[in-house]
């Protein structure tokens, strides 16, 4: 049952062209910068999410490694029980370090961010995102 899990969040994370926290990481900082007026909070905030950016990243990097592990399984006859159950139990206990990782860079960062620019933040992302995509 996890090994059925942790093969779907593999896969989900991993498919198509959009990869996990595209928002956070390729939309957030300009609206970050034009929200938060004050000087050393917005710097603190942008470093912050700096941080989760390049945690995303990693997470995104090291999930399309497994799936790519995971692939050549599947087309190798050889491939044994085990072989799949150790990147399975790998893939978990790195899924569960990185996201540890996310959210905690994640907190850091709403640390400088009040919840009212956070919405704003959030709804200017989203925007730039969808005309992105158009």
């Amino acid at each position: 049952m996890i090994a059925a899990t942790v093969l779907a969040i593999l896969i989900l994370m991993g498919s198509g062209s959009s990869m996990f926290g595209d928002l956070m990481s390729n939309y957030i900082e300009d609206p970050i910068k034009t929200t938060i007026v004050e000087n050393d909070r917005r710097e603190m905030a942008l470093d912050a999410q700096s941080d989760l950016a390049k945690a995303i990243k990693n997470f995104n990097k090291q999930t399309s490694k497994d799936i790519e592990q995971l692939n050549e399984f599947v087309e190798s006859y050889e491939s044994t029980p085990a072989e799949f159950d150790r990147l399975f139990s790998d893939a978990y206990a790195r899924r569960s370090q990185e996201v540890e990782t996310i959210w905690q860079r994640r907190s850091a960062m709403l640390a400088h961010v009040k919840a009212d620019e956070w919405q704003i933040i959030i709804n200017s992302a989203k925007a730039e995102s969808a005309e992105d995509k158009k």
